[in-house]
């Protein structure tokens, strides 16, 4: 296997940005707000580039072009309720960063940051955003509907890759709340994550093989797949569609997997043809480009609502800290990475990917599920 290379002549990349904010408080400091707009180019962006493996790697790092950056970030926080014991505080901010390849080295006009089984890659294309994902998609006729062979599944396209998603994604935040009554205190805090597209590796080899929940549908009668018979009880045989009766009419044995794919034959009419469910699933989900293996399917837009962290506790009386010597002294219990309140990603971990620079982070592979942590915390302030 091919590794990643580095390389010693890499320049330091070069940030040009600008700035300009705005801030407001009202009501005595009750409510406010901080909004600011930047813009920046990042001219050498240093990336990991793709490269053929005959050269004994995968991957060299390049100064690549140039990157333009806008964002727009908002902040806003609040007291609704504020009493001598007792008071509620709230607190919020989201950011949208948009980018654009401006250029990239001379003569290039797009780079491959990742190749995923020579099915998905990961590119970026002068004058669009950086991390588009290209995958083979099925053949469609002029309404959009997707094209069906004579085997039942669909018709893949191996000619050329197309569009199908982008990894960045269009927001990212957090919101917040405290509760606090007399010495207690409550604070509990969310993030949010919305569009971003990623690449689910695993759920497509394991929903090929019947390896999660997902993959249950047309398994069986109960999960929705239809009664046909092989004529002749011979696999290789025509599939027959089987109502209303208990063998076929030469004793063939009937089976309760069979899917019916949307869309229309290559004569134009509406898909007739009842596939297996094990067939449909071990060729649309696959490794590679094989038979009608379709990766786009295991692209997911990446969008979340995840509780973050909550903790409880108490502040001692100021007349006891001071006895240890110091000005505050609280106690807490507090869990972290909580649960996800909502995931658009199905069966894995949203944020379960495979390393820290954003071209790792555009797939979900190998890594195991973060983890939910407890805890006892003690702060103190002199």
């Amino acid at each position: 296997m091919g590794k990643d290379l580095g390389n010693d002549f890499i320049r330091p990349e070069k940030k040009f940005e600008w700035e300009f904010g705005i801030e407001g408080k009202f009501l005595h400091n009750r409510l406010g707000f901080e909004a600011s707009y930047y813009t920046n180019t990042v001219k050498d962006q240093i990336l990991q580039t793709t490269m053929p493996q005959s050269s004994g790697a995968v991957s060299i790092l390049l100064n690549i072009g140039e990157l333009s950056n806008q964002c727009f970030e908002l902040s806003v926080y609040g007291t609704p309720i504020e009493t001598k014991d007792f008071s509620w505080e709230l607190r919020a901010n989201v950011g949208f960063n948009k980018n654009k390849v401006v250029k990239l080295m001379d003569g290039v006009t797009e780079i491959s940051h990742s190749n995923i089984d020579g099915a998905v890659e990961i590119k970026s294309l002068v004058g669009q955003p950086m991390g588009d994902i290209f995958a083979y998609t099925p053949i469609t006729d002029e309404n959009g509907n997707k094209i069906v062979g004579e085997d039942g599944l669909y018709i893949v396209d191996f000619s050329e890759k197309v569009k199908v998603g982008n990894a960045m994604p269009d927001a990212t935040g957090g919101f917040g709340t405290s509760l606090n009554y007399k010495n207690w205190f409550v604070d509990a805090m969310f993030d949010f994550r919305i569009g971003g597209d990623i690449i689910n590796v695993p759920y497509q080899y394991m929903m090929g093989r019947g390896n999660l929940v997902e993959s249950l549908p047309y398994r069986d009668a109960a999960h929705g797949g239809l009664t046909y018979y092989f004529e002749g009880d011979d696999f290789a045989a025509q599939i027959v569609p089987a109502t209303g009766i208990s063998t076929g009419p030469n004793g063939e044995r009937l089976y309760d997997n069979g899917v019916i794919l949307p869309g229309v034959k290559e004569d134009g009419t509406p898909n007739d043809i009842i596939v297996p469910s094990d067939w449909y699933y071990v060729n649309s989900y696959n490794w590679g480009t094989g038979g009608a293996t379709e990766y786009a399917h295991s692209i997911f837009d990446n969008s979340y609502l995840k509780f973050r962290e909550l903790s409880i506790g108490y502040r001692l009386p100021v007349k006891v800290a001071q006895k240890f010597a110091c000005k505050n002294l609280s106690l807490s219990i507090y869990g972290r990475n909580l649960c996800f309140l909502y995931k658009n990603l199905p069966a894995f971990d949203a944020e379960a990917t495979d390393g820290t620079s954003w071209i790792s982070q555009t797939q979900i592979g190998g890594s195991t599920a973060t983890t939910r942590s407890f805890g006892f915390s003690l702060r103190v302030s002199f």
